[in-house]
């Protein structure tokens, strides 16, 4: 990742378009390493359901306790500022954070692009996309999945350990699942052959055939 002169932050949230975002993980990335890790919980839109309450391991008691995700809105914009965003199945991730905040404000389109800006906060780098596009042979795409193929579990959870709140180091917590992501995307990009990437690159290999990505560029 020596030509990335920026960082990436590879996001995940939890929640849904009915009660927001209850939680978000974002692990930065720079230089190959994962450098720092931002999450919380937040509080939710609406009342959390109990089958998502036993989905996200995140009660209504608890939740209430954190003001709303829309607390944050200025951090990610800041964070879009300096860098790119990831995530594995960026859709997700992205209808979220543009339900609460449309544009992140005017920000480099892609770091090092000549200058240009964007008021967007696509393109991102999507995970689930690389994985497919470049290994069109794996057998799952699944952020678990690809964990284990590409042998990541040990180092995750030592991650975990080192970066999570406690109680939120497993599969379906937020800031668990952005280094999940953030793994895999350093795994992709310090393979033989994938040293010299660019961001650019990332991103069109991120995009799907009617990946609404394409249209900014």
């Amino acid at each position: 990742m020596k030509n990335l002169s920026a960082p990436i932050f590879a996001i995940d949230f939890e929640g849904s378009k009915r009660i927001g975002v209850v939680e978000y993980g974002v692990a930065e990335i720079f230089g190959a390493k994962i450098a720092r890790l931002y999450t919380r919980i937040c509080a939710p839109k609406a009342s959390i359901t109990r089958k998502d309450a036993d989905f996200f391991g995140i009660s209504n008691s608890e939740a209430k306790k954190n003001p709303p995700f829309e607390a944050d809105i200025n951090l990610f914009c800041a964070l879009r500022k300096r860098g790119i965003f990831a995530s594995h199945n960026c859709q997700v991730e992205d209808s979220l954070l543009r339900a609460e905040a449309p544009s992140p404000g005017l920000v480099p389109k892609i770091p090092g692009n000549g200058g240009a800006m964007s008021k967007d906060w696509r393109p991102w780098i999507d995970t689930c996309a690389l994985a497919k596009n470049i290994y069109p042979g794996i057998t799952s795409a699944k952020l678990s999945d690809l964990i284990k193929i590409f042998g990541l579990q040990k180092d995750l959870d030592a991650l975990a350990a080192k970066f999570c709140p406690e109680g939120r180091q497993k599969w379906h917590c937020a800031p668990y699942d952005a280094l999940a992501a953030a793994s895999i995307l350093i795994k992709i990009c310090t393979q033989e052959g994938f040293e010299n990437v660019s961001f650019e690159w990332l991103v069109k290999y991120s995009s799907g055939a009617s990946d609404s990505q394409k249209l900014l560029f």
